[in-house]
């Protein structure tokens, strides 16, 4: 008689009671790997849902305006790029309204996408082409969410466009979005990029996918879009570092031109001096601080200039309704020459110098009381009208800086208008009050300002949390030519302006995404404690039907204790025996863990769908995680069948 002929005889003999320790063993090995096969199948569909939703996409440039589409090719062409990427897109990326025309129902929060066949091709699908005319395509879950279907009209409404904020004066408050009627010709399935998304996001995505023409002729935005997405290659780990995005980010600063970001430098003849102003209306302090200091290294002056609109100068009876007021260095322009005498008291009113037009209609003269009307925007969204007292400083001549009508930035409704009574401003006016000789003047002189005052006093005046400068004059050096320094200077700005800082972002989406794959919460861990009670009593229950197959063969310990068996080789027999059990019920409970996954990610679809907030979920089987379920669920119960094997030892033959 051998230790594995007598160990194999008792399995056999003692079947029943081994089938109920098996079994224990089996519900506790299915419910620990089981619970560590969800943990890994919701990470998994996570990911697989990100990534199918990204497509492609690895970086995305970003931008907080609209910049050319040409600098997506750009990009692509640039000696840096091959080396880590593969190909770049540009599209529109708006968030906007969605409406069934036939039932009204509505999607807020809708994704918007202006793409064209490059869209697919970038993504390598070859079965959808782009959008024409006015057929727009939309996701199965926006679909399904307006209740529309293929062939009917949909309603896509968007927030303005323009680059002038709608906290500032001049921005159209009341103009807030466009509103462009499209007909959903189809509804693209999760295969052909339907629910593409930049987004991480677990529920259902809501997207439309726009004509690229369509969309930029509805915001005035010829051949200009606000994202590129870029694709990286694989051998550089799907451009999933931090090195990749650096480069990518170099490129786009290199490679953007000034008007990309916003920003107009042109040339005056006239006056031998370049002009820097922006599409906003208004220069942010920190990109005028690098101007002015890309200046000064080119050895050129600078002259900030600030414009406003007042609604009147008055003197008196007398006003001029509705003026355009510069603010400047009065001594630098040329306007006032430099004071003779001691500076004035700080309560005495500010110098003003008025054109001649303005100083005849005003009948006033050079020392007199001026005041100004001027209309500003208080922090509570009110507008309100402010005054601020002048005296005369100085009459000066319509001619040479005084007849300077390019200070003005483009406003729309005012400087496109040719008539005064034209004018479409984004505040309240009274046209009523405009006479006869305000009419003659704007069509003689247009926005030549009819007036000037300190840059410091129009600052304190009329900044606000976008910038307190509208444009700024740059000389160049005596001898240069304007054409020469016009390059020059653009030149050394564009190489000094940071991406980042004149509204370029550029996010490595890919990872982000991934990142926000994992969620908060580790499921792993999640259903393993839930599930812990199962485990430990399926446990507790294999260890006590074992110890009560033991006491059952005390007869068999007391023979084999007669026959010279000691006490502790009687434990390792049946120790073996546990073990034995052990194994074959983490046998069957692996295949059990994977019915146990199988259950609870049905119930993660269905039941429990807020945990998660997608039904893309599906079972995935890890060899790894079924085989550390299965282990641990075996050791610990060979260590309580160990531990139920203690009173072997006290036992007498008898």
């Amino acid at each position: 008689m051998r230790a594995t002929m007598l160990l194999r005889r008792s399995l056999t003999h003692y079947w029943r009671t081994n089938l109920a320790v098996i079994a224990g063993v089996a519900i506790a090995v299915a419910v620990l790997a089981g619970a560590l096969t969800v943990g890994v199948s919701v990470r998994a569909s996570l990911r697989d849902l990100v990534v199918q939703r990204l497509g492609e996409t690895d970086h995305v440039v970003l931008s907080s305006g609209f910049f050319r589409e040409q600098l997506a090719s750009e990009i692509a062409t640039h000696g840096r790029f091959a080396g880590r990427f593969v190909s770049a897109v540009p599209i529109i990326a708006l968030e906007g309204f969605v409406t069934d025309q036939t039932g009204g129902r509505r999607a807020s929060r809708v994704q918007v996408y202006a793409v064209d066949d490059r869209f697919w091709k970038f993504h390598r699908v070859g079965a959808v082409a782009g959008p024409g005319g006015n057929d727009a395509f939309l996701s199965q879950g926006l679909a399904r969410e307006i209740e529309t279907t293929p062939g009917e009209s949909v309603l896509l409404r968007l927030e303005s466009a323009s680059a002038i904020p709608t906290e500032s004066l001049h921005g159209r408050k009341e103009d807030v979005g466009r509103t462009v009627r499209l007909t959903a010709r189809q509804v693209l399935p999760a295969r052909d990029l339907g629910e593409f998304s930049l987004r991480p996001r677990q529920g259902s995505i809501r997207a439309i996918f726009v004509p690229l023409r369509r969309l930029q002729a509805v915001l005035q935005q010829p051949d200009r879009v606000n994202t590129i997405l870029v694709d990286a290659r694989a051998a550089v780990g799907a451009g999933n570092d931090d090195t990749s995005r650096a480069e990518l980010e170099r490129t786009v600063g290199e490679t953007a031109r000034l008007d990309d970001v916003g920003l107009r430098l042109r040339a005056l003849e006239e006056r031998h001096s370049l002009a820097l102003d922006s599409s906003s209306t208004v220069l942010s302090d920190n990109l005028v601080a690098t101007a002015q200091n890309t200046a000064g290294r080119l050895g050129m002056e600078t002259l900030p200039t600030l414009t406003y609109l007042a609604n009147a100068i008055r003197s008196g009876n007398r006003e001029i309704p509705y003026s355009v007021i510069t603010a400047l260095d009065l001594n630098v322009a040329g306007l006032l020459a430099p004071p003779k005498a001691p500076s004035p008291e700080p309560t005495a009113p500010s110098p003003i110098v008025l054109n001649r037009w303005a100083a005849d209609e005003l009948r006033v003269r050079v020392g007199d009381p001026i005041s100004i009307d001027y209309y500003v925007w208080e922090a509570e969204g009110r507008l309100s009208t402010r005054s601020a007292e002048f005296h005369v400083a100085a009459i000066v001549p319509i001619e040479g800086p005084a007849a300077d009508r390019d200070l003005v930035p483009e406003y729309p409704g005012i400087t496109d208008s040719d008539r005064l009574a034209d004018w479409d401003p984004p505040f309240p006016i009274d046209l009523r009050r405009v006479r006869p000789a305000d009419e003659d003047y704007w069509k003689r002189y247009r926005s030549t300002p009819k007036a000037f005052i300190p840059i410091a006093v129009g600052q304190q005046l009329w900044r606000s949390r976008y910038g307190s400068l509208t444009a700024l004059r740059i000389r160049p050096s005596d001898g240069t030519p304007l054409a020469a320094a016009l390059v020059q200077y653009g030149r050394a700005l564009r190489a000094e302006l940071d991406p980042a800082a004149a509204g370029f972002s550029v996010q490595n989406v890919r990872a982000l995404s991934l990142a926000a794959s994992t969620g908060a919460t580790d499921f792993s861990e999640y259903f393993t404690y839930f599930s812990m009670f199962l485990v430990v009593s399926a446990v507790l229950l294999a260890a006590l039907f074992f110890k009560l197959g033991i006491e059952q063969r005390l007869r068999e310990v007391g023979l084999l204790q007669a026959l010279g068996f000691d006490p502790v080789t009687i434990r390792r027999l049946f120790t073996g025996e546990g073990i034995v059990l052990s194994l074959a019920g983490g046998l069957v409970g692996m295949a059990g863990a994977v019915a146990y996954g199988a259950f609870i990610m049905f119930g993660l679809r269905t039941w429990w769908i807020e945990a998660v907030g997608t039904t893309a979920l599906t079972l995935h089987v890890d060899p790894a995680s079924l085989a550390a379920g299965a282990a641990g669920g075996i050791v610990v119960s060979v260590a309580c069948i160990w531990w139920s094997l203690r009173s072997v030892a006290e036992l007498s033959s008898r």
